[in-house]
């Protein structure tokens, strides 16, 4: 029977019964797992909270920079709105080079924003890396030893009898969904946090080329509709920051 299976059948009350009915060793594994398991939940919402906030203010920045770009606004106006959002990673970067006229110093200027605010952004990631690694191993260890138990009180009996052999297998069950449970959550999150992370970097090249395009730095490439593609990114469909 598998864990899956295992545990559709049997309910809350059920399941929370063998977790104490577990040896020390099981018990003290699904505690780290639930250690790892709230640790990496934790880290989602924060960085859900984060990229839901630097979304809608990078939305309100392009609108900012598409008005300083069509001539509509000065660049001390978008200077100042930037003043005014320091949180978000594209106005850390117009702030860094808001005084540069040069492509070399505005480059340099860029590249050490974008590797800080990738790096703030990164920040406690490893926590979900950690507990997509090690929590499936933690729940295989636990397997292993509910099996170990079982076939230990199969010789100490000198019995095959279900009574003998069902609390080590319950136990090893219980331990794999555990693991199952807490790795297969953090390692979607993680993979999409990682793609979200990505997006604003390629936001920060952008913005980059478009800086060094207005310092002189050359025009950007133009499309066959005649559209400038330094202008801002393109939108990325239904995949969002």
């Amino acid at each position: 029977m598998s864990s899956v299976l295992f545990a559709a059948i049997l309910g809350p009350g059920e399941l929370l019964s063998l977790m104490m009915d577990s040896t020390f060793f099981g018990k003290g594994i699904l505690l780290v797992l639930l250690g790892l398991s709230l640790m990496s939940w934790a880290v989602v919402v924060d960085k859900v909270r984060t990229f839901s906030i630097i979304r809608a203010g990078h939305v309100k920045f392009w609108q900012q920079c598409d008005l300083w770009l069509d001539g509509e606004s000065k660049r001390s106006q978008l200077v100042q709105w930037c003043h005014d959002h320091q949180d978000l990673p594209l106005a850390s970067l117009i702030i860094e080079t808001h005084d540069l006229d040069s492509v070399p110093n505005i480059r340099r200027a860029s590249e050490r924003v974008t590797y800080l605010e990738l790096e703030n952004l990164e920040r406690y990631l490893i926590l979900l890396s950690t507990a997509v690694t090690i929590s499936p191993f933690l729940g295989l260890l636990g397997t292993v030893w509910g099996i170990m138990s079982s076939f230990y009180d199969m010789s100490a009996m000198k019995s095959a009898d279900l009574t003998v052999v069902a609390p080590g297998i319950a136990e090893a069950l219980v331990t794999t969904i555990a693991g199952l449970a807490t790795a297969i959550p953090a390692v979607i999150f993680y993979n999409m946090l990682v793609r979200k992370i990505d997006l604003i970097g390629n936001e920060l090249d952008r913005l980059r080329t478009i800086l060094e395009e207005r310092a002189g730095g050359g025009s950007g490439a133009i499309g066959p509709a005649g559209r400038d593609f330094t202008k801002r990114p393109d939108t990325h469909g239904s995949e969002k920051i």
